[in-house]
């Protein structure tokens, strides 16, 4: 497995369920990758750094699309945008599950999923929810 098979994994499952992903390889390592919901629209950085993290990444910014979170905005009450980021979180990490499970793999902790598949150790308490409820996978 590279993490090249698991973005294009998730880039074909923004092709079936009408997701645009843009992407641009002159962005620079550092900025975000974004979603607009209401587009359904992803611009994924394809030069994020570190590499590992790029599928959690992709896989986050379709989660605001699956979830359909209003575009978050600095100005926003942190809780509030706390929410919508959790919301991502664990669907990026039901869509990796996904993944997973449909190439036979199997993880025997959440710190193995995590390692991995680049999912930053920050988010322990999301991939440990989806991970121990073993999360319905998404159609």
């Amino acid at each position: 497995m590279t993490m090249d098979e698991v973005i294009d994994w998730l880039l074909a499952y923004c092709r079936h369920h009408g997701i645009t992903v843009v992407t641009c390889c002159e962005w620079p390592h550092n900025w975000p990758s974004q979603a607009n919901p209401k587009e359904r629209l992803v611009l994924y950085n394809p030069n994020w750094q570190p590499v590992n993290e790029r599928p959690f990444t992709l896989a986050h910014e379709i989660g605001h699309i699956i979830d359909q979170d209003p575009p978050a905005y600095a100005c926003e009450y942190v809780s509030v945008c706390e929410k919508y980021e959790s919301s991502g979180n664990r669907t990026a990490i039901c869509l990796l599950l996904q993944y997973s499970r449909t190439h036979g793999w199997h993880f025997q902790t959440p710190e193995a999923l995590m390692q991995t598949l680049g999912i930053p150790q920050s988010f322990i308490l999301d991939v440990e929810w989806a991970f121990w409820h073993r999360v319905q996978l998404l159609k």
